[in-house]
């Protein structure tokens, strides 16, 4: 079950198109496992440190040692609990996330859309309670909504918002709880993998732009061998028309 209302009252329409940017090897992984990766937020520390964290909500006010110390018990506590599947929200190719989330020029992005990624993982997960939000940019945004004197702040809200440095990102996030995990998945201690509906998810498979030109062909080649059926192309960012 994929809920949305639970924090902030997000609605969203179905046909919002969403992005996955990737290597190839993960690309094939997730052909090979028909599975939908969800790292552990603690392994996204390694990129921003404050991925999940109650600091910057706190960072103002004063504190004595032991809540100093409490404080940082939760704070490396909740990421450890907490696994993430991050999908870029726009209608728009970003070349920016092509260079960022690809460890070579042989990256690939899946397009697909909130209804089809809902129904996608709902299809094979109905027993799993898995939640879906836009990230918010910047923790006075998150602060200023706040009405309680003084401000509580929520596992969610720490999951949920990102320095305003990575509004580039526009990411749409995907969470699970492992106190949400009814049922076993998937799982290699760092990361768990959720089945999902392949052919329902991917609308199109888009090959880099910097891609060398048999790097399409393989792309075919491979999708075809695990019975995937998507549309495929290579990225037409860098054309030059005139």
């Amino acid at each position: 079950m994929i809920l949305t209302q639970f924090f902030k009252k997000e609605k969203y329409s179905e046909e919002s198109e969403v992005w996955r940017y990737m290597d190839f090897t993960k690309f094939v992984d997730m052909l090979d496992s028909r599975g939908l990766f969800f790292p552990r937020l603690s392994d996204l520390r390694k990129i921003d440190p404050y991925e999940g964290s109650y600091i910057p909500f706190t960072s103002h006010e004063k504190k004595d040692e032991q809540s100093k110390k409490l404080l940082r018990e939760i704070d490396k506590a909740l990421p450890n609990d907490t696994f993430v599947s991050c999908w870029y929200l726009s209608d728009v190719e970003s070349a920016a996330l092509w260079k960022l989330f690809r460890k070579s020029n042989e990256g690939i992005a899946i397009r697909s859309d909130i209804g089809r990624l809902v129904n996608s993982i709902e299809f094979h997960n109905s027993e799993h309670t898995i939640y879906m939000g836009s990230v918010v940019y910047g923790h006075d945004k998150v602060a200023a909504r706040k009405t309680t004197h003084p401000k509580t702040f929520t596992g969610d809200d720490a999951v949920f918002t990102k320095r305003q440095c990575f509004e580039h990102e526009k990411e749409l996030r995907l969470v699970m709880y492992v106190n949400d995990m009814k049922v076993p998945v998937l799982s290699d201690g760092r990361s768990v993998k959720l089945k999902v509906d392949l052919d329902v998810l991917i609308s199109e498979i888009i090959v880099s732009p910097e891609a060398p030109p048999w790097m399409e062909d393989l792309v075919r080649r491979v999708t075809r061998k695990y019975g995937c059926s998507s549309k495929i192309r290579q990225s037409n960012l860098n054309e030059f028309i005139f």
